[in-house]
């Protein structure tokens, strides 16, 4: 699959359109190949953190992509002549240095497709101007977007996340619908959620518990369900006192 996607990206783009979101000569190392049709080399550029307290991170998804390589290889997706550079960029899992990389790689390395973001704070950053960069846009390609932005459409250039192709199989989204569902299933309508804020920092950076509760409520506003959000202090760990207080008469059962 991620083989497949790599490919279609590079031939295609979003939704197999042509990009053109400002007007910008293409400069020479955009093309695969050059003049003469025999030095030839994709150009990946791989946004991650260098650090395996994420989930995502260069010395664990590196080897993944290399994999994906030598399968294209394998199945003849492209012609054997076509040579693969990575072009790994630590980016911390933070929003402005994953600009700042994103932007070196494609001036300095001329890129022709982007490997993450996954944090979601540093994908929102990046994949906003990816429609900008090259004469045509250039692709971008993550596990990550997990909150309900990411979900929205992508067809043209007035679209926030145009040049991004998400491949995670579960969002924000899913969650939160899953935990409605079963909600509803045994007809809990009222409910209030404890998280802490910056929870499960490895999946997506920064405030990925508080994004899951961004969409969350987003859903249940939505079903006109009555719920509270409670952010948990992390250096609390006597939680008893905290949860009488917050539950209380206003959320007790009768």
């Amino acid at each position: 699959f991620l083989p497949m996607l790599l490919c279609m990206s590079l031939i295609t783009g979003p939704r197999g359109s042509l990009a053109t979101c400002r007007e910008e000569q293409a400069r020479d190392c955009e093309a695969i190949c050059d003049a003469s049709g025999r030095n030839c080399s994709i150009r990946a550029l791989v946004l991650l953190p260098d650090d395996n307290t994420y989930q995502a991170s260069l010395p664990r998804v590196l080897p993944i992509l290399k994999v994906a390589e030598q399968q294209i290889r394998a199945k003849a997706l492209i012609p054997p002549h076509i040579d693969f550079e990575w072009l790994a960029h630590d980016t911390k899992c933070d929003a402005s240095l994953g600009v700042i990389k994103a932007m070196d790689g494609i001036i300095k390395q001329c890129a022709q497709v982007i490997f993450g973001p996954v944090c979601d704070y540093s994908l929102a950053a990046v994949s906003r101007i990816t429609k900008y960069f090259n004469s045509q846009g250039t692709p971008l390609i993550s596990v990550g977007g997990s909150t309900y932005d990411f979900e929205q459409k992508k067809t043209d250039c007035n679209d926030e996340f145009y040049m991004l192709l998400r491949t995670g199989m579960i969002s924000f989204e899913t969650i939160s619908e899953l935990t409605i569902n079963v909600m509803k299933r045994h007809n809990w309508s009222h409910s209030i959620f404890y998280y802490e804020r910056d929870g499960q920092r490895s999946v997506a950076g920064l405030h990925t518990c508080f994004l899951m509760m961004k969409s969350l409520g987003k859903q249940m506003r939505k079903e006109n369900m009555t719920f509270s959000q409670f952010p948990l202090e992390p250096k609390l760990t006597n939680r008893t006192e905290e949860m009488r207080r917050e539950i209380g008469n206003k959320h007790a059962s009768k």
